[in-house]
């Protein structure tokens, strides 16, 4: 098993070591988190002028809500037309240390251009909303996309819905088709249509599909995903940790010393109040194990199918190499063995002697234009016996072309007759038997030689 699948073995067993105090860790860490980030407001280490400002603050929906200037989004587009800068929305890092979020608040009525204009500044392709229109009977997000048949103008970017189908039970896949200046581009929009403000979900499972399609939609290209709830914190918040983590685990880069505490912590200091109430950040703990457990399993069942598909390979050659009753020989450097090894007479110990078959032909040594001598079976043994290597003689060796000095085999590297075999080129497999060879078929009928009676 790979380092990855260790680290996130590690993260699952810590939390399983938890038992019945997780509750107690959770609303301890939860509240540190809650201290920690009143502590950057009071001690200036996160301002918040430009939200701050007479002119901005309209533009805040929550006045306890407003974006912290180190990671605010600077609008540039239209500021010719005296358009300001200001938008309620901060950048959140991702993985890769990119601006991978935008995490802004429901639109109102009077910022809808703001907010188009940050999608066409910025690129957005997938635009992901946490809420409704209207929950517990208040407005909590301006309807910025367009129905069908009726179209949306806000300023000079027309919004037309091309496509409107229920992904499942809990969410809404848009496409629309956004046109400024001349140029049209398509954004999708994905709606989960049953979160409850500074509530959770009944189940992480649609949480889980919608960062996962919202990744689909994306693609490879540029451009952050825009997050937004009613504030753009809570809900907000959870749907961008859920996608970091996920893109932790699909990059395999999770840390050794991942802690989702310092996830949610990172993200606070760069979107005041993401990850909203302690509720959120225990569902947010559910998901991330979910996430954890599925990727262990489906590891564990990639290692487990190469396992399987490779076991019976795998024990057959184990077994063929461990085999006692057929010993292999090595095959010489520099060529193939030009003999087969096979047991030797049972009069012999098949330990310690071979029987090696002689091949017809050219003897070694003759040269060119030497004619070829007819074997005579009282002069040219068919068999010889040849001594493991542990027990010859020292002086006696073998070659790099497949002879021996004990019984004399000489190599033909052109074997002729009606006996002669089919050789293997170099870099033939043995599979540990000791085969070099592969025997081809004769070149027609014939009995055997009468020698070899005499074996």
């Amino acid at each position: 098993m790979s380092r990855h699948s260790d680290l996130v073995r590690s993260f699952l067993e810590q939390l399983e070591a938890r038992d019945h105090r997780e509750g107690a860790i959770l609303a301890r860490e939860f509240s540190d988190i809650k201290a920690r980030s009143v502590a950057w407001k009071t001690e200036g280490v996160c301002s918040t002028k430009a939200g701050s400002r007479l002119e901005n603050t309209r533009k805040n929906r929550y006045k306890d809500i407003v974006p912290y200037d180190e990671t605010r989004v600077i609008l540039s587009l239209l500021q010719e037309e005296g358009h300001g800068d200001y938008i309620n929305a901060n950048f959140i890092r991702g993985t890769d240390g990119s601006q991978a979020y935008i995490a802004t608040q429901g639109p109102l009525p009077h910022t809808l251009l703001d907010f188009w204009r940050l999608v066409w500044e910025f690129e957005v392709k997938v635009i992901l909303m946490a809420c409704q229109e209207t929950e517990n009977g208040r407005r909590k997000c301006e309807r910025y996309w367009a129905r069908e048949q009726d179209p949306l103008q806000a300023g000079p970017f027309c919004i037309t819905l091309t496509k409107e189908s229920a992904l499942n039970a809990d969410i809404t896949l848009r496409t629309l088709q956004v046109t400024f200046q001349k140029e049209s581009r398509s954004v999708h929009q994905l709606q989960y249509t049953s979160w409850p403000d500074h509530g959770v979900p009944s189940s992480s499972d649609h949480i889980l599909t919608m960062v996962e399609e919202a990744r689909c939609l994306r693609g490879l290209g540029p451009g952050p995903l825009c997050v937004h709830c009613s504030a753009g914190c809570g809900r907000t918040g959870v749907l961008c940790a859920v996608d970091y983590v996920r893109q932790l685990l699909l990059t395999q880069t999770i840390p050794p010393n991942f802690s989702l505490f310092e996830v949610v912590l990172e993200m606070r200091r760069q979107r005041p109040a993401a990850v909203q109430t302690e509720e959120q950040y225990r569902f947010l703990y559910h998901t991330v194990a979910q996430l954890f457990s599925r990727t262990l399993q489906n590891t564990t069942l990639h290692y487990q199918n190469l396992k399987e598909n490779c076991a019976p390979i795998c024990k057959e050659t184990f077994s063929l190499r461990t085999s006692s009753a057929l010993p292999a020989t090595s095959r010489p450097p520099g060529g193939v063995l030009r003999s087969i090894s096979v047991p030797a007479p049972t009069t012999l110990p098949m330990a310690d002697t071979y029987a090696v078959v002689q091949k017809r032909g050219t003897p070694a040594g003759t040269g060119p234009g030497t004619r070829t001598p007819t074997p005579n079976s009282a002069d040219t043994p068919i068999y010889s016996q040849v001594a493991p290597r542990a027990q010859r003689p020292v002086g006696h060796t073998e070659d790099g072309q497949g002879t021996t000095a004990l019984g004399r085999v000489p190599v033909d590297q052109n074997p002729s007759g009606p006996d002669a075999y089919e050789e293997v080129t170099d870099g033939a497999q043995t599979s540990g038997l000791g085969f070099n060879l592969r025997i081809g078929r004769p070149k027609g009928p014939r009995d055997p030689p009468a020698e070899w009676t005499r074996v």
